[in-house]
């Protein structure tokens, strides 16, 4: 029980941190060889928000992407559920996207898995078709 506890926490931290915008603390949550699947696991280009995302050092472009790509309007965490080291989350946003004004709203689901205290895989999930669908002019 003990496990699941800390697990939760972390990732309580990582959510409590994102939105008080520390990114400081948020990087560090993040374990140094983690892996980051955005939506889809495939390959992406540095600078594309959805793919994958390997080590710390490309957690901070994922980090970057997001900010980089919306205005957070609102985000709710519903619950969060850990079993051992692994974390389920769930929760609603409404995102600005930032090319085009336009507003994102989507449930959203994250997997995490934890490690050494720290984020070591982790997984998110939204409505990728509302995304193409605003990020469009």
């Amino acid at each position: 029980m003990k496990n699941s506890e800390n697990s939760s926490a972390i990732v309580r931290d990582y959510f409590n941190a994102f939105q008080n915008g520390n990114m400081d603390k948020v990087l560090d949550l993040f374990h140094r060889n983690c892996l980051i699947v955005s939506v889809r696991d495939e390959e992406r280009k540095k600078d594309q928000l959805h793919g994958t995302y390997r080590t710390r050092e490309e957690a901070k472009q994922f980090i970057a992407n997001i900010v980089n790509s919306f205005t957070t309007k609102e985000f709710s965490v519903e619950r969060i559920i850990a079993e051992g080291n692994v974390v389920f989350a769930n929760g609603k946003f409404s995102h600005e996207v930032k090319t085009t004004g336009k507003l994102f709203i989507s449930d959203w689901a994250q997997v995490s898995i934890i490690e050494d205290g720290k984020i070591k895989e982790y997984r998110f999930y939204e409505d990728s078709a509302a995304f193409v669908k605003t990020s469009q002019n």
